[in-house]
Parts: C-alpha cells; structure tokens; sequence
C-alpha cells in the first residue's frame, strides 16, 4: 500500500522541478536562525524525549545531540553567503580570452534517511547542510524513536512551510517507498547493509548518495602511549550512548608488554565513569540503554560467540531484557581467531574487546584483514608512528590521542570510505556535498578556439597546436 505522505513528496518533487526556482541566501539564513531558536527553546523536550527513547542522560543529551546541532546551525549561518559565491580561476593559455568559475547551485530535492542511534543530531546536522545548500528537504526518522520524532515533528512544522521541509513518519517500507522516487540527492546515515539497498534504489534514478555508514573503527595504543589518558578517553568514547555510537572504538589493539596495566587502568576507569552500571545495576545515571529488544539479542549473541571461543571476560556481561540493559563489558581476545563474530561485525554496543600485538607489522595487518573502517584511533607520543599510521590505514578519519572529537570539528569533514561510507558531511564539505558544482565560463568578445584552432588545419594552426603540447 503507497503511504498517502510519499504520494504528496512525489508530486511536489514533479512540480520543483519543472519550476526550479532557487532559495535566496537571505532566506536560507532565516530558515537556519529560525531552527536554532526552536531547537534551543525545545532543549528540555529533546532531552525528556531522549531519555525515554534510549536512556540519554540529559547532560549526554547537550553534548552529544543539541551542541553538535548549534555548532553546526551557527557555523553555516556565518558562512553560508561565502560558500554559496562563485569561486574564479586564473585564465589559462588556451582560455587567455575567458574568465572561468564554479557556481554552487542546490540540487533540488534531498531526502534523509536517520538512524535511531542520535536520532536529533543525525536528522538536524545533515537538514543543516540541506538548507545552507538551499534544497528543499523531506526527513525519514527512524520508526523506533518514537518520543524524538515527536518533538522533531513539532520542530520541523513550527519551522518550516510543507513547501520546504516534510517529516514523513513510518516503518522501513516507507523508506523503501522514498528510495524509489527521482529525489536529487539521498543522504543515508546507518549499517552498511542497508546502505547497499539504498544506493540500489537511487541508482535505479541516478541519484547522487551520501551514506554515512559504520565499521570496526580500531583504536591503537602504540608501547610509548600515556596509560592513563588512553583509558580514559577510550572508555568514555566506547561506552557513551550505550556503545550505539557509529564511531564509537570498536576494538584495541595494543602492544603486548602494556597490555595487563591498560586492562588495570580501563576497569578503574569503567568504575570510575560508570560506577552501577560497571556493577551490572541499572540505576546509573550516566549510562544509558538498548534500543530495542532485538539488539540487545544481537549484542548478547555477539558475546556469547565470543567467549564460546576462547575469549575473556574481564568485566560486565550482565543484562536485563526487561530494561533493556548490557552492563559496559571487557573482554580479551587471545588471539584474532577467525569465527569470531565480535571481530569481523561491528558491535554498536557496550563490549570492547582488547587484543595484543608483539611488532608493529601485526597492527596494520589486522588493520587490513577488515574493510576500511569509519574512523582509526591512534594512542602514542611517537609522531613518526602516529605519520605511519594515517599513512598506511585508509580510514575516514584518523585522531591521535582522542577519540570521537572528529565528527564535532566544524572545519573537518566527516565520512567514512568504501564499506564504512560515501561522500561527506558537515560544514562546508556538508554544503558542497549538497551542491551541484557549475562550471561557468565566460568568452570574451576576441577570438577563441574555434577561430584560432578550429579546421580546416592549416600549416599555421597545426604549428600553433605543436608549440602548445610544449607550453601547456
């Protein structure tokens, strides 16, 4: 059955473009400031509707989902009447009589397609980028955050006329049902899975996608790193949002000889950072909870495989189906063993396993034993090791002594790389992945090729075409 929504999308998508009238840089500039205001003014609603979709603590809740969100408003607000101006190049030899620019025009009609994980922060950021790029928008939430899309919707329809930006609500069907229509451009947060059906579905268009995937985004502490900070920024990045974070580390990888003192100094840290939740109790108030039932049969599946095979647990384990908790769990890997579904799937969840490697040729081989991941932590004071590592890992972003802080930089772009994502996100990469790139160039009234280079080839112009090969 056709959602009646979808039905409404594709007539105004049939209409836009036979009109193809643009958005003003002023309007876009109004239509950002005005969905700053009412996300700020609807902060305690966001930060109710979080906690009862996923367990987000509020504080979580502003730092991972509202300050991204105004960062990113505020970044494009200032910067979006520059991004949007024609960009000149020099003349060239054979184009001595043109002057030649590019023009960022919209693509027209961007559907976006959210994940549950943060469920405010990957609809609104890439709206962002939509709007600055002066598209019109329709937004697909994902069907299990039920209380966010509530407020979202509010948000959307205070902010913006149908005209501009549609929320459609649904289950995966309705998703299937936009995928099929002649939008311009699709942005796609989620499993690389389902990101293969989508980029099959626009291609049947030949519509231009961004996929914001995921992976197994390895962290490596090198022999020299600092202990102390290493542990504590890995097990903050891991276990922040319940491990339901795209980028979140999925596994160490870590010199053997400092392996049980990191191991020591993560549990005091998991203690320390999660004191109930460390203890399997379900009462703490900075940790949050499973989205739904069956990932959490997934993630207990996926521990379950791994200590029938040989692995460790050094902490957590517990669970509770009825509130849907995972208590944040450690686990050793002996060795990497193939079978092992915790090391060939991404976790998007609480369990970090922790494996060793006596020399550093082991690092970039177990590296590239897996498809090219979304983000490569590295932990060491050695620069030239730090230099071989983004030389040698093909990653979508690579972060030396930290973790996550990446995807918040407002001059950074954001993507991943074949399996792990297409395309980039944020700021201005947001803006021009959202733009059709124009090349404009503009003859002057003198002569140009045609008259000097044009047939018939004389002896004249076949010597011009010559000395040009050399002068080029």
């Amino acid at each position: 059955m056709v959602n009646s929504s979808v039905v409404a999308i594709s007539r105004n998508i049939a209409n836009y473009s036979q009109l193809l009238k643009p958005v003003s840089i002023s309007k876009r500039i109004e239509f950002l400031k005005i969905l700053e205001q009412n996300t700020l003014s609807n902060r305690t609603k966001i930060q109710d509707a979080l906690y009862k979709d996923l367990g987000k603590p509020r504080s979580e809740t502003d730092l991972t989902e509202i300050i991204p969100v105004i960062t990113e408003i505020r970044h494009a607000i200032k910067n979006v009447s520059k991004w949007s101006s024609d960009v000149a190049f020099k003349r060239s030899v054979v184009h001595y009589n043109s002057k030649a620019s590019v023009k960022y025009s919209p693509k027209g009609h961007v559907l976006v397609l959210a994940p549950w994980n943060y469920p405010f922060n990957l609809i609104v950021s890439p709206l962002v980028s939509a709007l600055a790029a002066g598209n019109r928008v329709v937004i697909k939430p994902s069907e299990f955050t039920q209380q966010t899309n509530l407020v979202l919707n509010k948000i959307i329809s205070e902010s913006f006329e149908p005209d501009y930006v549609n929320f459609v609500e649904g289950d995966a069907s309705v998703a299937a049902e936009l995928t099929q229509l002649p939008f311009n451009h699709i942005f796609f947060t989620g499993s690389p899975a389902i990101g293969k059906k989508v980029m099959a579905a626009a291609a049947k268009n030949l519509t231009s996608v961004t996929l914001e995937l995921g992976g197994k985004s390895p962290c490596i502490i090198h022999k020299n790193a600092n202990l102390k900070k290493a542990a504590s920024r890995i097990i903050w990045g891991k276990f922040i949002n319940c491990g339901q974070t795209c980028i979140a580390p999925d596994y160490v990888l870590i010199h053997k000889d400092i392996e049980k003192e990191f191991t020591e100094l993560a549990l005091k840290e998991l203690k320390r950072r999660f004191p109930e939740a460390s203890e399997g109790r379900i009462n703490d108030e900075g940790y949050g909870k499973i989205i739904h039932n069956k990932h959490l049969s997934h993630i207990k599946d996926l521990l379950s495989n791994a200590l029938s095979g040989g692995c460790d647990l050094l902490s957590g384990g517990t669970f509770d189906d009825s509130k849907r908790f995972f208590a944040p769990t450690l686990i050793r890997v002996p060795t990497p063993k193939s079978g092992l579904k915790i090391m060939e799937e991404e976790i998007f969840g609480p369990i970090l396993p922790i494996l060793s490697y006596n020399d550093e040729s082991e690092i970039f081989q177990q590296v590239g034993s897996l498809p090219r991941p979304l983000a490569t932590y590295v932990f060491s004071k050695d620069k030239s090791f730090i230099k071989e590592c983004q030389d040698r890992i093909v990653t979508g972003g690579c972060v030396s002594n930290d973790v996550l802080s990446h995807f918040v930089h407002p001059h950074l772009p954001f993507g991943g790389v074949n399996n792990s994502g297409i395309g980039r996100a944020h700021g201005f990469y947001g803006f021009r992945e959202m733009s059709n790139e124009t090349a404009v160039l503009k003859t002057g009234p003198g002569p140009a090729g045609a008259e000097i280079l044009g047939t018939p080839y004389t002896n004249f112009k076949k010597k011009i075409i010559e000395r040009a090969l050399r002068f080029l």
